[in-house]
């Protein structure tokens, strides 16, 4: 009995052991905006889909790179074809005459036939036709994975909204409950002072303080949705299920000063920019497009095969060097040759699209110059303007804090009046709000400055490396084949 009491304490001292570490294991976890942004990056359809568009430009680039290489073509036939025997030497009198047992114009039997005609066709000399496409090609890959980072650079900026939105959100509910807190104190206060006809309150304080409360509830109402809907787009983001949660920190992060000046960023928005990137690359293909073009109207030479294979029972052989027997015969021969295309308007007309194309790359490069840098500027004054404000809120909302935490001791000790509270009460309310939004506004703001100087493209994180640092904000300053001879 001792043994079992024994064991039996000894099991139960485990469990409450075990306990504390299963709920642990069983507690949600706590993200970060690094580790949001990675699982959105690895998840998102809308990334995947554009590195589609790479694999799509890789593909054309291999093709445009395989007219370098032989191409073989083949032509099998069968069917049935008339018995047919060779012409035969017969001697008339003195003379000889050829004699066809089987002419053209009879028909002595029917059999079957099968013909193989191939040609190879190496190319030797293009005058680029191949090497300009090929070249072209391999710039589309560039504009296509730059098409990737911006695509990435939207993401990033989508979790960064939802995430800083979740957390005012929360602290927003954290307001709500203060507020609760001072809002029953004062009633608590001004309850038991009427109830023995206190000079400091009157009875349309309870009023007033009935419509705080309601302003009060509906904040509260505001905060729940807004975190709902944040908490929901970031789910939505990272591809969690509905039976999965996380939580984010409790505090948005503290204002900085922006790393450098404007021109820092400008600069590195030229640098960096996808749609540059885009149009340095866009540009050099055009080109590229414009002189496979002009090399259309050159000829094209080449070194071929050709050979056939074809044999009919029901015919004899014709050995005649000067007749081409489709019916009976082997052979292949070497042979050099030039392909040479001319019209008359379609070339030119070709070459005049590719110039319009040109052209119109060349527009949009001068119109991202000048629109880029005022884009740049403006998020680059949101930063500053952000991070000011949000020093000026938080001196406001600390002393508005102070103030009413006097306001209540005055009037506990009888030197204050409850309209002192109220004052208190609606200043440290409205600077709290301004406040949170502030810290919101500026982290905001350092996201779509990553996104709009491309400094988000630094941050990265490699393919299969998600431990990488891609946290908005944190910006440094600048610092052929055998035989594939043709072009």
């Amino acid at each position: 009995m001792v043994l079992w009491a024994r064991m039996g304490g000894a099991a139960l001292g485990l469990v409450f052991l075990l306990t504390p570490l299963a709920a642990s294991g069983a507690e949600t976890s706590v993200l970060t905006l690094q580790q949001l942004t990675v699982m959105a990056l690895q998840y998102s359809p809308e990334v995947k889909s554009t590195k589609s568009d790479v694999t799509l430009a890789q593909e054309q680039k291999n093709e445009a790179h395989g007219y370098r290489y032989p191409q073989f073509d083949a032509v099998a036939l069968g069917g049935v074809v008339p018995d047919a025997q060779r012409g035969q030497v017969r001697q008339v009198g003195k003379n000889k005459t050829l004699y066809y047992p089987d002419p053209a114009g009879s028909i002595h039997g029917v059999n079957v036939f099968g013909n193989l005609t191939f040609t190879l066709m190496q190319p030797l000399y293009t005058f680029g036709k191949i090497a300009y496409r090929e070249e072209a090609a391999a710039n589309n890959i560039v504009v296509k994975k730059s098409g990737v980072d911006l695509k990435k650079g939207e993401v990033m900026f989508q979790v960064a909204q939802a995430y800083y939105g979740l957390i005012l959100s929360n602290q927003g509910k954290d307001a709500v409950a203060d507020a609760r807190t001072y809002l029953r104190d004062a009633r608590e206060r001004v309850t038991r002072l009427l109830r023995v006809n206190s000079p400091n309150v009157k009875e349309s304080d309870q009023y007033r303080l009935a419509m705080y409360e309601g302003g009060v509830e509906k904040f509260a109402a505001q905060a729940e949705e807004g975190a709902k809907v944040a908490y929901q787009a970031l789910k939505a983001l990272v591809g969690y299920g509905p039976s999965q949660d996380f939580r984010v920190p409790q505090e948005l992060p503290t204002p900085a000063a922006p790393a450098g000046a404007l021109d820092h960023y400008i600069r590195l928005s030229l640098e960096l920019r996808p749609e540059f990137t885009q149009l340095k690359s866009g540009l050099a293909a055009r080109q590229l497009l414009v002189d496979a073009a002009k090399a259309d109207r050159y000829p094209s030479f080449f070194f071929a095969v050709l050979g056939q294979v074809a044999g009919a029972p029901g015919r004899e052989h014709n050995p005649d060097p000067y007749t081409n027997d489709f019916f009976n015969g082997v052979g292949a021969m070497p042979a050099v040759g030039a392909q040479w295309h001319f019209d008359f308007g379609i070339l030119k007309s070709k070459i005049g699209q590719a110039r319009a194309e040109l052209d119109k790359l060349q527009n949009d490069e001068k119109t991202a110059l000048m629109g880029i840098p005022v884009e740049v500027a403006r998020d680059y004054g949101k930063v500053q303007e952000n991070y000011k404000g949000s020093l000026g809120m938080e001196k406001a909302y600390i002393n508005a804090r102070r103030w009413m935490v006097t306001a209540f001791s005055n009037f506990d000790m009888g030197l204050g009046k409850m309209e002192d509270i109220f004052q208190a009460f609606e200043r440290f309310g409205a600077f709290r709000g301004d406040y949170l939004m502030a810290l919101y506004d500026y982290n905001l703001a350092v996201a779509q400055l990553d996104k709009s100087s491309g400094a988000f493209r630094r941050n990265l994180p490699a393919e299969g490396k998600p431990e990488k640092d891609i946290t908005p904000g944190r910006v440094q300053p600048v610092s052929g084949p055998a035989l594939g001879t043709a072009k």
